[in-house]
This record gives structure tokens, sequence and C-alpha cells, in this order.
């Protein structure tokens, strides 16, 4: 019995093993055939995907059910089928956390991993940045951790998959500094560990397509389409595998896209037909086809062949995500807007704005043209504000051919709302680079709202819209400056502790001198260099990110979005002061005029002409012809044009000037105010300065320094036997520095440091304890380079002679005022929503307040003349613009008879901006006061001597 009941047991056994084994060779057959048909077939992948996971749970095959999950959700992504992508993610992780076979499985940790690498995914693809960022940062960050030498082949591909899509992040956020340099990292990274990573080529050429698209989006379509192409040939030696399809999708889409955007829409429809072969409209990409396809004719007015690819488009778009709200279909939406603006058909273009704009919020709906989302519910900010900004050229196009003013109404309100989704999207950009490019692609924006106001005013004659089109022009203005004023203030008072503002100043401190060794380097040296610039900066972004996210003072300080108001602005202004706010709109210039009386709004004329008149007043002013009368007759053209409107507003005499563009090279106080060929300079009639913006001006007014005035100069000499770098070289001697820094010192406290003693070591060692800077020097602004600009000082042994604009961002000056007695101080490259970028703008980035600065290389000698008779009328107690103009006037009086030296070349190019209050105070009132308390002490001492005697 007990041997029958045993062989019983063993037949059993045996019979089992066998059908283990048979069900192991069932679950790796079908697992097979479900990769065979991974990229050819989606039904049968998931087919075979599913009776995998189904066999392998009941083996207790842990390996084939993490192993089927990962291919599945693989697949779910390839076809774009994003509902089974997030069931199947839920699936693996409710396995994981509640099954209890899992806890001893070997391979645990890494398929706990490469579930936060598909979670990224997921969200990215349903185009979430916020939360896709987070689940790769986390991954890569428990990558990174691990040293080096201890990574496995794994590791070292999961982070290059992950350098991809932070970089995709990065791109589709606008911040492409940071995506280039994340695909060139993982275009080394492949390259560097080539043995290690299976297929890294196509990595690399995966990762050339994603740099290509970030210099087609920076506007760069030659490097764009060069790279394109290159890559594509790549993938399409490849083309008879399936897995390959969509890089070669992808790239033909690229250089399509690169054709549309430059208006070579004949081209772009040729490569599209190349496509055909490819079977692309059974392809996730398919509905972006369409739309490049409607591009493209819609750029030769086809408008039949636009309708229909941009409505395929919408179908796909809407089929893809089950009619679910999406950026992709707010696209196809807003194209459909575009081609009916184009046929003049402004009901149904408005209506399929509108219909963008319902998919960027959950809780939107409306279709009233009147209402916009809420920006701070929106998830895509950036392609948000796009679908904005046609809206408003949309509704301004609709008042042109109606007449409607319900019409501008409707573009007034959509105006302040692509305002106030600018502030909310500004603090995810921390890249200088990326700043400006965000500005440069919104600054249109900010014209059509000034426009749209004064046409509004023009109308209504309501005075709210001159208060409106000054906010407007308040928020185009030197917005990096007004960042780097608030910035200065969130580090004083974000309570944040001082040794975590130590470490940040130390990482700035790194990336300007490695900056400057890349502008140095030889093209050996460059990309070496620009891997270890790029890796400080990113270490930097991630600092600023950690105290931003960690102390909310310092974040509200920082990203304080409020600008000065009109009322304020106009509150603020002395008797017989005005503000004169101009925004360069291309063919006319509006002008805002404010005195502590009444405000105006003027739209003046900008043609060639005057702008001619613009160029050439600056070039004759800075280079001397005293035979070319002509100068005269380009001065009084632009005092005719662009000022004597504004002056006709108003009877102040003191006058500040927020310039615009091409504004900023005027000398308004040269300004000619008579046809006739005797000089009549405004100089003699009105006191001016500059401003950045009347946000800048007051703030920069409320700087009180309570300290008695000691002056610091720096006067180094010129000469032959000295050691000077290469840039320096060419740099005459200046006659007439050191007798200016003499002159000058007599006013104030002065320490002057002349000839080899003027060095930069100097500088910092002793710049805090002054509050007047002086600098009689020679400069050199770089017009392409702004950040390379220059003051020129002495060689020492620790330091360059070129203190650069770059280095001056990373200063802190204590300083109520700087002169830059030097050439070119106030020139620099003009930037949409900067200004002038200059020396100038630099000590004002670092703090100063006052800047009296130089628009050309004047002459040495009135240069001299002047500086001393400015400090002299400071020490006396006038403001420092009444100061400088009455120098000025003082040196043109010496000259009266002499008409070259009355030539606005020897002294209108010193210009002052900023805070003009005066550096010392005569108090009138107080000595009179004084005056009386003496006097009736004399008189009651004088009785009683009378009573006594």
């Amino acid at each position: 019995m007990k041997n029958s009941i045993l062989y019983i047991i063993l037949i059993v056994f045996s019979l089992q093993k066998v059908a283990s084994q048979n069900t192991e060779i069932e679950i790796k057959n079908t697992f097979n055939k479900a990769v065979v048909n991974h990229y050819a077939n989606k039904d049968s992948a998931y087919f075979y995907y599913e009776k995998t996971l189904d066999l392998a749970h009941k083996n207790n095959d842990l390996n084939y059910v993490f192993k089927s999950f990962l291919y599945l959700i693989n697949a779910n992504g390839h076809y774009l089928d994003l509902a089974n992508y997030k069931k199947n993610i839920e699936r693996e992780e409710e396995f994981i956390l509640e099954d209890n076979r899992v806890a001893t499985f070997p391979e645990l940790q890494f398929y706990k991993d490469y579930l936060l690498f598909d979670k990224g995914n997921y969200h990215y693809k349903l185009k979430q940045y916020v939360n896709s960022k987070g689940y790769f940062q986390e991954l890569y960050d428990k990558i990174d951790a691990i040293p080096k030498t201890e990574r496995t082949a794994i590791d070292l591909a999961m982070m290059s998959s992950l350098y991809s899509f932070l970089g995709l992040i990065y791109h589709h956020t606008n911040k492409y500094e940071l995506a280039s340099y994340s695909f060139k990292k993982d275009i080394a990274h492949l390259t560097k560990y080539r043995d290690s990573i299976a297929e890294w080529e196509s990595g690399v050429n995966n990762s050339k397509k994603l740099l290509a698209q970030v210099y087609r989006a920076t506007k760069n379509f030659n490097e764009a389409n060069r790279i394109s192409e290159e890559v594509l040939a790549f993938y399409k030696k490849k083309q008879d595998n399936l897995r390959f399809k969509n890089n070669i999708l992808s790239s033909y889409l690229l250089i399509s896209k690169n054709y549309s955007e430059q208006g070579k829409h004949a081209l772009a429809i040729q490569k599209l037909d190349e496509v055909m072969g490819y079977k692309y409209k059974e392809n996730p990409f398919a509905n972006e086809f369409d739309l490049i396809y409607g591009d493209s004719y819609l750029g030769l007015k086809n408008y039949e062949k636009a309708l229909a690819n941009y409505s395929n488009s919408l179908d796909k778009a809407l089929k893809k995500y089950n009619n679910n709200k999406h950026q992709d279909i707010a696209t196809a939406y807003a194209r459909l807007g575009k081609l009916y603006m184009a046929q003049r058909d402004i009901k149904k273009g408005l209506q399929y704005y509108q219909l963008a704009l319902i998919q960027f919020e959950k809780e939107f709906n409306s279709k009233d043209l009147e209402l916009n989302p809420n920006p701070l519910k929106v998830d895509d900010k950036t392609a948000f504000i796009k679908v904005l900004r046609e809206k408003l050229e949309a509704l301004n196009t609709s008042y042109s051919i109606s007449k409607e003013v319900n019409y501008l109404k409707m573009a007034h309100n959509t105006s302040k709302i692509i305002i106030s989704t600018l502030d909310v999207l500004r603090p995810e950009f921390e890249s200088k680079l990326d700043k400006q490019f965000l500005i440069n692609e919104t600054y249109p924006s900010f014209q059509t709202a000034v426009s749209i106001a004064y046409k509004l005013y023009d109308t209504t004659k309501n005075p709210m819209y001159i208060d409106d089109a000054f906010h407007f022009i308040e928020k185009s203005k030197s917005i990096s400056l007004l960042e780097a004023h608030r910035n200065a203030e969130a580090t004083k008072y974000g309570n944040v502790p001082n040794e975590i503002l130590v470490k940040g100043q130390e990482l700035r401190a790194s990336i300007s001198y490695l900056e400057q060794q890349v502008f140095k380097a030889s093209p050996d040296e460059i990309q070496s260099r620009l891997d270890t610039l790029s890796a400080v900066k990113n270490n930097y972004y991630n600092y600023i990110g950690k105290i931003e996210k960690n102390y909310a003072t310092y974040y509200a300080l920082k990203y304080n979005t409020d600008v000065a108001s009109l009322n304020k602005t106009q509150q603020q202004l002395r008797n017989n002061q005005a503000l004169l706010s101009y925004l360069n709109a291309e063919e006319h210039l509006f002008l805002i005029v404010i005195d502590n009386q009444k405000k105006e709004f003027l739209k003046l004329p900008f043609n060639d002409e005057i702008k001619t008149s613009i160029k050439n007043l600056y070039r004759k002013s800075s280079k001397l012809d005293i035979n070319d009368r002509s100068i005269y007759d380009d001065s009084y053209t632009i005092y005719k044009s662009i000022l004597e409107p504004g002056l006709l507003e108003t009877n102040a005499s003191d006058l500040i000037i927020l310039p615009d563009d091409v504004l900023y090279y005027i000398p308004f106080d040269a300004l000619h105010t008579s046809i006739s060929n005797k000089p009549s300079f405004l100089i003699h009639t009105h006191a001016l300065s500059y401003a950045n913006s009347a946000t800048l001006y007051q703030e920069q007014q409320a700087v009180k320094k309570e300290r008695g005035n000691r002056l610091l100069v720096f006067a180094p000499s010129f000469n032959e036997n000295q050691i000077v770098e290469a840039e320096r070289a060419h740099m005459e001697p200046l006659l007439y520095n050191t007798k200016e820094a003499e002159h000058i010192a007599q006013y104030f406290t002065t320490k002057i440091f002349k000839n080899n003693e003027a060095s930069i070591s100097n500088l910092q060692h002793a710049v805090n304890a002054y509050n007047l800077l002086h600098f009689a020097t020679h400069a050199s602004a770089n017009d392409e380079y702004p950040d390379y600009s220059y003051l020129a000082f002495s060689k020492d042994s620790s330091n360059s002679n070129l203190l650069y604009v770059k280095d001056i961002y990373n200063y802190t000056f204590n300083a109520d005022m700087a002169t830059l007695s030097a050439c070119q101080t106030g020139f620099g490259k003009l930037q949409k929503g900067e200004g002038m970028l200059s020396l100038a703008r630099a000590f004002n980035y670092a703090g100063v307040p006052a800047i009296v600065t130089t628009l050309w290389k004047i002459n040495d000698q009135s240069t001299s003349d002047i500086m001393t008779n400015f400090y002299k009328n400071l020490s006396d107690g006038l403001n420092k613009k009444e100061a400088l103009r009455q120098a000025k006037i003082k040196y043109l009086t010496a000259n009266a008879n002499d008409p070259l030296l009355q030539h606005p070349y020897y002294w209108s190019g010193i210009i002052i901006s900023g805070n003009t209050l005066a550096l010392t105070t005569t108090n009138y009132l107080l000595w009179a006061f004084i005056g009386v308390i003496g006097l009736t002490v004399i008189l009651i001492w004088a009785k009683k001597l009378f009573k006594l005697f």
C-alpha cells in the first residue's frame, strides 16, 4: 500500500514537472509572439502580452510578469494608447504593492525604477510637464548617486533616456538653454559608453534630432535642417526595421516644419509627400503631418486643401484623446481659426479660437469671446499664451474689418489675460537666454495691446485706457533689470540663511568665470569648457529651485510682478516735472505724457525718414565733422516729430524720458528747437534725465543712504610701457583723466587710485566704503556680445585689467551714484523688453540707483571740464540732473564764441539716468528758523542791556 501511494505521488510529481515545463515553454513562446508583433500589429501585441501575463501569474513566473508589463506599457506608448498606458501602470503598481510574492523577487528594484520612468513618460505624453519632470528627476537623482564605476549597463542606458526626456521637457517649456545642454550631454554620454549601451548610435542620432528641434524653435533653421537631414539619412538605412519607423517619420516632420516656418511651403509639401510610402496615416504622428500640410497649403493660399488637412488633424486629435480636452486639440482648432481669419470670415475664425482656448482649462467651457480661461488653472501656459496672442490679433483684425468697438473691448480684455499669463509663466524661466527668448516672442503682443488701448481711448475718450496702456508699457520695459532689483530685495529680506546665499554667490561667480573661459577658448577647447559650464549652470538652476520651494517669502519678493501705476507715478512727480514714456510700434510711436496735473496719450508717426534722422544724429554727434551742418536739420526733425508734441501737453521743464528702441541713441538735451542754423539746444530751457521704466525710477528714487558723501575715483594710465591684455593694446593715453580725478576730489572726501594703483583688486577691496564711484578710464562697448563690454583698469598680479559687464552683474555695489567717465558706457546692443545693454545697465543691475554715462567716445578735455563743474554743483546742493545741466551750460557759455566746441560731440553725450535727487541738501527752512531764533536771542539780550545801562 505504501509503495503504491509513493508510486502515485511520484507519477503526479512527474506529471506536474512536465506540465510546468510545458507552461514555461508556452509562456516563452507567447511572449515571443507578442514581441514579433510589438511594432507591427497593436492588437496582436496586446493579445499576446496579456496572455503571457495570465500564464506567468498562474505559473508564479514573476520574471515574465514584470517583463510583460514592461513591454506592454512600452507598446501602449509606441501607439500613443494613453488610456491603456495609464491602466497598465496602475495594474503593475498594484501588483508590486499588494502581491506578497514580489517581496523576495531579486530584480524588484529595477522594475520599481522602471515604473517611475513609465509614470514620467505617461505624464510627458499628456504634456503634463511638471508631473513628468518630477518622476524623471527622482530617477535621475537615484542613478546619479551611484558611483560612476559601479553603474551597470542598464543604469547607463537609463541615464541616456533621462537626459533625452528632461531635455524634451525643457524644450516644451521654452527652457532652450537647458534643453540644448541635456541633448548635448546625452550625445557625449552615449559616445563615451558606446561599448556598454546597445544601439548607442541610434540614441546619438535621436538626441541630434531633438537638438535640431531646439534649433528650429530658436529660429536657427539652417542648423536645424542640416542636423535633421543627417539624422534622416541614418534612419533611412534602417527602414526595414519597424522599430525605427517613428524615428523616420519624426525626422521628416521636423524638416517639413522647418520649411513651413521659413515660408518655403512648396518645399515643405515636397518633403511631406515623401512620407506617403511610410504609411504615416496609421501612425501617432498622423495629426501632426496633417497640421504641417495645412500650414503649407495655407501659406500657398490653397484654402480648400488647408481646410481638409486641418479638419483631418482635428478629427484624429479628438479620437486620440477620446474627446477629452488636450493641447493638440487646441492647436488644431487654432489653425482653423487662423484659416478662416485669412479668408476674412471673422465669425468662424473667432469661434475656433475660442474653442481652442476651452481646451486649456478643465472647468472653462464658455464660447463667449469676452471670457478667457484662468491662467492659474492652465497647465501648458506656453501653448496657452500662443493661442491668446493669435486671438488678440484676430480681434484686432476683426475691428479693422468691421469697425465694431466691441471687438476692441474684447481684445483689450485679452491683452490683460496675456499679461497675467506672462506673470504666472516667468518664474519658470531662470536662464537669461530663455527669458529673453520669451520676451522676444511675446513683445509684439505688448505693441498690439498698447495700440488697441489707444484706439479705445481715441474712440471713447475714456481716460482709463491711458492707465491701462501705461500698465502695458511698464510690463514691456526692462524686465530682467527689474527682476534683478526684486531679486536683491528677496536676498535681503527673504529669510534665506546666509550660508545658502553664499553658495549661490559662489555658483554665479563660477558661471561668470566659465563663460569668460568659453568666450576666450580656442575651437579645440570650446566643447569641454561648455560641458563644464552647462553642469555648473544646471547645479545653479537646481539650487535656485530649492530655495524658491523652501522659502516662500524669498519667492514672493523675487517674483513680485507689480509695476508702477500711472496714478502713483503722477502723485510722485514734483511741480514742474513731467514723465514721457515711449513705446515703439514699428510704424508709430506711442507716447504717454504725465505731469502732476494731467495725463495724455499720443500716437506719433515713426516713418523711415524719422528713423534715418535718428541714425544720422547719432552718427554726426559721435563723429565730429564741423563742416556738416545737416546735424541740426536731423536734430530739428526729431524734435518736431517725437518730442515737441509731448511738450505741448505740459508746461513742465524738468523731464524724465523713458525711451524705447532706437530712441536710446538720442541725446535729447542737444535737440535743436529751431529751424535756424544757430544752436538752440533744448538744454537751455529743460533739464533732462532718463530711466528704463517708471517702476525702476520709483524704486531708485526710494533709495536713501544715510551717510556722508565719500568719493572713490579710478584713473588708470595708458602708456606704451605697461603690460596690457590684447583687448586693451589699442588704447591711447588719456591726457586729462588724472587731472579730472584731482579736480573732482576737492569737493568730497575722496580716495583716488591712479596709474598702476587703479586696479580691479583695489576696487574690490575699497568699493563698499564709498557711496560715490567715478571711473575716468577707457571702455569698450561690444555690440555683438554685450556681456563682454568692459571698463579698463590697471593690471596687477591677481586680476585681469578688464572689468566685463558679466563681472559687474555679480557685484552688489553699496553706492548712491556711479559716474562712468569713459567711452560709450551708455551705449550697447538694443534688446526688446530691456533697452540698451550697456555698462551703465550693468551698474544699475548691481544696485547703483544713479548712473552718469556717455553715449559715444567723447572728448577727453571737455569731459574733464564738465565733470569738474558737475561735482562742484553736486557739492553745492543741486540735484544730479540740474548739476549736470548747469555744468554743460557753463561749458557752452565758456565756448560761446567757438562753433567747433559748441558741437554736440563735445558735451551732449554725457547723460544721467535713475535717481536724480541731490547728494547734499541745503535746508533753507532750517537755516531761516535758526536765524529767527538767533535774532530773537539778540533782541532779548539787547533789551536787558538797555535796561541795565
